[in-house]
């Protein structure tokens, strides 16, 4: 057990994890293309630079799945999360696994195919959570996260707190968004999209690059169910919210410092301590 500011915590670990992008399908194969130096940024058809997920990766996955009939957005959902599960013994199908999915837009590109209208309840998250959840066999009731920028990581301690409050055991945390053209015309209409590949946190940065993909993350307080080299989640991590702007956070960057500093002093860590910063930069 961890003990934090007093309190006996219980353990949460990362079971398996997965990653679908351009660089793909799995984690291993995206660490392996980050080491090797590629970038998944292309320019699309229209011009603009984008990273999207090629078409020609997803076909036979998807067909050896069964997928055909399932949207694009759940396609990657649901591959990413059946190559976690084989990775570990964590039941899925068990009411104490948590199914949490994270994303902004969920199935959005239905509307502009043409395939549902704006009240359509299909576009509805609950109900895509829903639906993924019947692909992978999950017997929880879903839980939706979403939240900007940060869904995904605010699911994953959403997770961990569920699992330290005996709510569950274990939790199947679940991310994607999809680059679609609705979602391109609204960051165009912001003047943030980059001529080029986009450049975070240099003072040259032009806009943003978007991107699509599907991560998956389960959590297990169960030791017996761990790889080896086991990964465990510290603190409760911690978030802010800087009632700022509608796209831009605070200037003064205190909200941000305010996050680390609670997540580092939960996690029982000082400054000193970290050796990796996972940052999200937007270059807007």
């Amino acid at each position: 057990m961890e003990k934090t500011v007093g309190v006996v915590m219980t353990k949460v670990y990362v079971a398996a994890e997965n990653i679908v992008s351009p660089l793909g399908l799995t984690a291993p194969a995206n660490f392996d293309a980050l080491l090797a130096g590629e970038s998944g940024i292309r320019r699309q058809p229209g011009g603009f630079f984008a990273s999207a997920v090629p078409g020609d990766l997803l076909r036979q996955p998807v067909k050896a799945a069964g997928l055909e009939s399932n949207t694009r957005f759940e396609q990657l959902l649901a591959l990413s999360i059946q190559d976690a599960l084989t990775r570990t013994k964590v039941p899925i199908g068990d009411p104490r696994t948590a199914f949490i999915l994270s994303t902004t837009k969920g199935n959005i590109a239905l509307l502009e195919q043409g395939k549902a209208g704006a009240t359509d309840a299909s576009l509805l998250l609950p109900a895509t959570a829903a639906r993924v959840a019947g692909i992978v066999g999950a017997a929880a009731q879903p839980i939706v996260v979403s939240n900007a920028c940060i869904s995904g990581l605010l699911a994953i301690l959403i997770a961990q707190r569920l699992i330290r409050a005996g709510q569950y055991d274990h939790a199947v945390v679940c991310g994607a968004d999809e680059l679609t053209r609705f979602v391109l015309s609204g960051f165009q209409s912001f003047q943030a999209v980059s001529d080029e590949p986009c450049r975070p946190f240099d003072a040259a940065r032009k806009g943003v690059t978007l991107g699509e993909g599907a991560a998956t993350v389960i959590l297990t307080k169960d030791t017996t169910l761990l790889p080896a080299g086991e990964a465990v989640l510290l603190g409760e991590g911690a978030s802010s919210n800087d009632a700022n702007h509608i796209s831009g956070p605070s200037r003064t960057g205190a909200e941000l410092a305010s996050a680390l500093t609670a997540a580092m002093h939960r996690s029982q860590l000082e400054p000193k301590d970290i050796v990796f910063v996972s940052a999200h930069g937007a270059a807007t």
